[in-house]
């Protein structure tokens, strides 16, 4: 077989070939793009709040760089003489994950070092074992870990010296060698180093700092053949077992995923965050699949609390939308729970998940909502191996593995009893990194059945060993508890695990007291939890009892059958759960009267939940910064679902993680207790509108007293790289008098600039350069963004026109705060402004804001009613700003729908109707609507908004649409007149040919808007559209005293620019088609 060819062939190069900088011997081996200024990853940090912020790829290497300037000046490289390749030298790392292990993973590299990854979850011992197994000379570690690495070293030390001075003996440890074998030889001595994070924004960030570009000690050539990461197995089969991962192992793992921007809420060491494991597999981290293929990733903050709403608003406020999402089980099932979280799955084009199964009942009730849901399977030692990927309109069958592609040439299925098959993974296939078996092929242990009616689709049911898989993809292997005392350990495809205990004769009578004989025996469990990762731990209230003489399920060889068991025994297993979860037992139940003793209850239960740990809490700590995780938050939880007196609601699963301190906690269970509230945390949507309107509108400061009248106009001007804003900006600068100043968001100014230009080119205008100036900003900060700059826009502008907004209509209410919070932002700058007087605020809102009103006609007036937007977040959010300015200052522009300017014609392609009349290419038919439609060319549009924030008129709401309606039909006429050849259908007869069309939504964009338009169109009946006044607009606005309805003539404009894109294949002669017209 012809061996594949990859963008690099190190972990090295590939950076520096993407940060566009020098590296010797750099070979382009493909056409791979060089992209320093574009980005890389959108993340955050604590000190900057909710706030989303980029790395660039050019960022990526300065922040690389830093690192092993710092690391090399700690001598931690091996000495060799001039010119001999150093040997491999192997560096521990344990730290907190977020952006920043990935930084350090790619300096070590760059040093010529190996990377041991080890995850937080793994005790002293684990720690202590894995740097013996690996040789590592270094162990790095982050503050909080300082006493897990201390009680590591001095494990590896014999307990001779307090190793916090740095040093061990020498130890006889194991030295790495390609392919993960290893010799036997004596180890240097092992030091502990402090983990050095530089900042990666503001001051001293990676764009402030002087940084000096750090030269690679090794050429790619010899990375290639090098270990560049040392992963491990999860330490529930005893203790973690090390992988070995070369560099073109890594490369080639990444090259055999999609080219999608994606989006993780995981941490960097557990998951897909590194190798997702999952009954053996694993699969390369999202961040550097993206990293190959040059796409941007976006990775939920890791201070922000893995919570339905924060993914929903991460993945919604992203700087690069994605559009592939990488998920374990836990995390589909938390979004599963939430509306919003649905409809932002939906909204991908692709869901992955490994590290777990999911429940079919979960898988299936996403995949029916319209989720692109696949599973992805692979190993450590191999890489990614099957997927479930396919046309997911057509194939549900989301469960089932392909065995397709290059894949099929190295996979064998070996039978292994009873209809299962072992998955064995041949020598030669690229991301394999070890071989167990003589023929250098891997066998995985891991089994599958066929599909009855498909020999190469398979589902994976399990293990050839012992281990368990939780929901959240951590593995546990129950034996080593089971060896400490007789019990059934179960848990697989479960939040934890539980154990049923096997009474001896002498324990029978004991035994009848559960309570005494769980405190009888939990010393000996206590000691096995503490030799076992936190997720392989056992709570007392996953213990159950079995009854004295119960027949346990064996072998021959008296080893527990663990299926049978857990057949014979799912009823007691199912009520461990049931009771765990939902709070049940004869418990009674406590009534909380105020939050005094609702708090009071809380810190007490913390204290029980967390030990000593919980002395440091406080009323106002944020719990999951302080370090509650998952299975302690599900454990207060359900302690306080079980005791508490809550009139028969159930709190939410996700409780403690939504109101992250006791103070919300407890005034949240009052209300919930007092059924003001829903259990899961959700109010009514009217109420969260007005509540998120009352609370930006307060944020509105006073203005400053007025020193001085205005001079010429300058108006501030966001969205300009947009379709209406780049319009808006070209008809204000007609105006000799006008100066424009541009807030976009963008890595630079100069970035800015480049991005408006690309706009306007688009769009085939050309301002006055001379009279635009560019800034990149961020409107969620108070300062904008601006900083040294903020004083010199305050004082100069004479207006502000907030034409930028995002664009998601699958999206929460929640997910658009931080866009409201720049608009109070923008309304702050303005109240600050010494001119009287105050610059005149223009904000676009949208109809739908008020489309939902009980009106025939919607009146130019302020909505106070919350119920007449829109049910999308979009026109809520829209509405809330609208509000906000009703109770503070400020001009509404309700846009309406925009298309191809008058001129050429040019409509952005990715819009709903364009693609909707794409489909006359991949279906050969468009759909009949009775509607009458009020377009406006968004270059009037943009004239009209101009015209809007140049006049002295006050403050109100404008209509910025066309009452010059036309039927549908006479657009549809005016297709056929430009050359288009098509059916007209019936509107479900056009929704089933749609849905039946090619699934590549590359080849036929128009097929993932399908769920938007059986939403809009797909009803019994066509929804009536309200009629808008516009006699303001037109009073304000001389544009639009002189519009009309859209013609033939804008049609054709419209055709001919797509065809020149290639949107529309190139003219035909037109083409009768025979159905009434």
């Amino acid at each position: 077989m012809v061996a594949p060819v990859f963008h690099a062939r190190s972990l090295t190069e590939l950076v520096a070939l993407r940060a566009g900088t020098s590296f010797p011997a750099l070979v382009q081996l493909t056409n791979a793009e060089t992209q320093a200024d574009e980005p890389f990853v959108h993340t955050g940090a604590p000190e900057f709040g909710d706030t989303l912020l980029t790395l660039t790829y050019s960022d990526v290497q300065r922040a690389v760089d830093r690192l092993a300037a710092h690391y090399a000046s700690l001598a931690m490289q091996p000495e060799v003489e001039e010119g001999e390749e150093p040997p491999e030298r192997v560096i521990a790392v344990l730290v907190s994950t977020a952006v920043d292990e990935s930084l350090l993973e790619i300096a070590l590299a760059k040093l010529g070092l190996t990377s041991l990854l080890l995850s937080v979850n793994n005790s002293a011992e684990a720690v202590a074992h894995l740097c013996a197994e690996t040789g590592a000379t270094h162990l790095i570690h982050g503050p909080k870990y300082a006493s897990v690495a201390a009680e590591a070293a001095r494990i590896l030390n014999g307990d001779r010296e307090d190793p916090g001075t740095g040093s061990l003996a020498p130890t006889t440890l194991a030295q790495p060698i390609q392919n993960g074998s290893k010799a036997r030889t004596t180890a240097p001595r092992l030091q502990l180093v402090e983990d050095r994070r530089f900042p990666l924004w503001g001051p001293g960030g990676v764009r402030s700092a002087k940084i000096c570009a750090f030269p690679p000690r090794l050429s790619p050539e010899q990375e290639s053949r090098r270990t560049c990461v040392i992963l491990h197995s999860s330490g529930s089969t005893g203790f973690p077992k090390p992988v070995f991962v070369t560099h073109y192992g890594m490369v080639a793992n990444a090259a055999v995923s999609v080219p999608k921007t994606g989006f993780s809420a995981l941490p960097l060491y557990h998951g897909f965050g590194h190798f997702s494991i999952r009954g053996g597999a694993a699969l390369l981290t999202p961040s550097f699949r993206c990293l190959y293929h040059g796409k941007a990733f976006t990775l939920l903050p890791p201070h922000w609390p893995i919570t339905a709403a924060n993914i929903v608003r991460c993945i919604a406020s992203s700087p690069t939308p994605p559009v592939q999402h990488f998920a374990v089980p836990y995390v589909l099932k938390l979004l599963a729970e939430s509306p919003a979280g649905v409809q932002s799955l939906a909204s991908m084009e692709a869901v992955s998940f490994a590290g777990a199964a999911v429940p079919d009942e979960l898988g299936d009730r996403l995949v029916s909502a319209g989720v692109p849901l696949y599973s992805q399977y692979g190993t450590t030692e191999t890489g990614a191996l099957l997927t479930s990927r396919r046309d997911y309109t057509a194939d549900k069958a989301w469960n089932w593995l392909r065995v397709e592609g290059l894949i099929a040439s190295y996979l064998d299925l070996v039978p292994r009893g009873s209809g299962t098959y072992e998955a064995v993974v041949r020598d030669g296939w690229p991301g394999k990194v070890m071989s167990n078996r003589e023929d250098g092929a891997y066998c995985t242990k891991d089994l599958f059945v066929k599909h009855p009616e498909h020999d190469d689709w398979v589902k994976y049911v399990g293990r050839l060993d012992d281990t368990l898989t939780l929901t959240l993809g951590e593995k546990t292997n129950p034996v080593p508890i089971e060896l400490d005392i007789e019990c059934i350990v179960f848990g697989d495809g479960r939040p934890q695990v539980g154990a049923l205990l096997l009474p001896s004769e002498t324990g029978a009578e004991l035994s009848r007291n559960r309570a005494a004989y769980v405190e009888a025996v939990w010393p000996v469990i206590a000691a096995a939890n503490a030799r076992a990762p936190s997720h392989s731990r056992l709570l007392p209230e996953m213990v159950e009892i079995l009854a004295p003489g119960t027949e346990v399920p064996v072998a021959t060889k008296m080893s527990i059958l663990r299926p049978a068991c857990y057949r014979k025994f799912a009823p007691i297993i199912d009520e461990v759960y049931r009771r765990f979860e939902g709070g049940s037992g004869a418990v009674e139940k406590r009534r909380i009267d105020g939050e005094n003793e609702a708090e009071t209850y809380l810190l007490e239960l913390l204290g029980r939940t967390l030990g000593s740990r919980a002395e440091g809490i406080t009323r106002e700590t944020d719990l999951f910064a302080f370090g509650v995780d998952s299975l302690q938050a599900t454990r207060v939880r359900n302690t306080a679902q079980k005791e508490l007196d809550l009139g028969g609601a159930t709190l939410g699963q996700n409780v403690v993680y939504e109101y992250p301190s006791v103070s919300k906690l407890a005034e949240h269970i009052l209300a919930v207790a007092s059924h003001s509230v829903h259990a899961n945390g959700t109010r009514s949507a009217y109420d969260e509108m007005e509540a998120m309107a009352s609370k930006w509108a307060a944020r509105v400061v006073p203005a400053t007293p007025r020193r001085r009248a205005p001079g010429d106009p300058v108006i501030l001007v966001t969205g300009a790289t947009g379709s209406l804003g780049a319009h808006a900006v070209a008809c204000l600068l007609r105006r000799p008098d006008v100066r424009i100043i541009c807030l976009s968001r963008a890595a630079s100014h100069a970035d800015s600039q480049d991005r408006l230009a690309h706009s306007f080119a688009l769009r085939r205008l050309e301002p006055d350069w001379s009279r635009i100036s560019s800034y990149a900003g961020d409107l969620t900060l108070p300062d904008l963004g601006l900083g040294d700059a903020l004083a010199d826009v305050r004082d100069s502008i004479t207006g502000v026109l907030h034409l930028a907004w995002p664009v998601n209509f699958a999206a929460a209410l929640g997910s658009f705060e931080p866009s409201v919070a720049g608009v109070v932002n923008l309304l702050n700058l303005t109240q600050g402004s010494p001119l009287a007087p105050k610059p005149g605020f223009f904000f676009a809102s949208s109809v739908g804001a008020v489309q939902a009103a009980d009106a025939p006609t919607i009146m130019e007036n302020f909505s106070d009613r919350p119920a007449d937007a829109g049910a999308t977040g979009y026109a809520r959010s829209k509405w809330v700003v609208e509000r906000v300015l009703a109770q503070t200052r400020g001009t509404v522009l309700r846009i309406g729908q925009l298309v191809g300017d008058s001129t050429h014609g040019v409509w952005n392609e990715t819009e709903a109707w364009p693609l909707m009349f794409r489909s006359a290419v991949s279906t050969g038919a468009l759909p009949a609507l009775e509607e009458e439609v009020g377009w406006l060319p968004v270059d009037q549009a943009g004239e009209a908004v101009a015209q809007a924030a140049l006049a002295s008129s006050g403050d109100g709401v404008l209509h910025i649409l066309n009452r010059h309606t036309a039927p549908f039909a006479s657009i549809l006429a005016g297709l056929r007149q430009a050359g288009v050849a098509f059916e007209t259908v019936p509107r479900r007869e056009w929704l089933r040919r749609l849905a039946e069309s090619d699934p590549d939504v590359a080849a036929n964009p128009t097929r993932k808007l399908l769920p938007f338009y059986e939403g809009r169109i797909g009803g019994d009946i066509e929804k009536a559209r309200p009629a808008f006044d516009t006699r303001k607009a037109e009073e304000r606005c001389q544009v639009m005293r002189g519009l009309g309805p859209i013609d033939d003539g804008l049609v054709s404009k419209w055709v001919e620019v797509w065809r020149e894109s290639g949107f529309f294949p190139p003219s035909s002669p037109v083409q009768s088609v025979q159905n009434g017209h």
